[in-house]
């Protein structure tokens, strides 16, 4: 009698071995992406309040606002928008989420009101994985100026 194992044992071993990894793996992927997902919208919402924050400080004596693209965010200073800008700053979302349905008084521009804080601009948008386009986090903003995620 011969002991050891056969090239079928070891190749089934070896199979269950790679099915297991790539479940594992594919678990991981899915929750890198929802965190990433959670990351995203709560990174928003913190531009949201710093450019609220800022402007109720008077910092560099003018308002602020937040810009909204597809894949990024600008914080910007003053009552208009401008791309072009030295003093913008721009985040970029991780390439796994983008924001779609941007409405904020019709445009896509928050822009908060020095004495108080509040904005003309209130609405939502959404973030959301590009990847299953039906898990998303929606970002709102109120006419006082509060930014929240649901």
């Amino acid at each position: 009698m011969q002991k050891g194992f056969t090239v079928i044992e070891i190749i089934i071993v070896l199979a269950i071995g790679a099915l297991l990894t790539g479940f594992v793996a594919l678990s991981f992927s899915k929750i890198n992406e929802h965190e990433a997902l959670n990351t995203n919208a709560d990174l928003i919402v913190s531009i949201l309040n710093e450019a609220r924050s800022m402007t109720l400080s008077s910092v560099g004596d003018t308002g602020y606002g937040v810009h909204f693209d597809i894949d990024q965010v600008v914080l910007f200073r003053g009552a208009v928008y401008s791309s072009g800008s030295a003093t913008n700053v721009p985040t970029t979302l991780n390439s796994r989420v983008a924001m779609r349905n941007i409405s904020f008084g019709g445009g896509s521009n928050v822009i908060f009101s020095r004495l108080t804080g509040a904005t003309a601009q209130a609405g939502t948008l959404q973030v959301y994985l590009k990847s299953a386009t039906t898990t998303y986090k929606t970002i709102s903003v109120s006419a006082i100026g509060v930014s929240e995620r649901n």
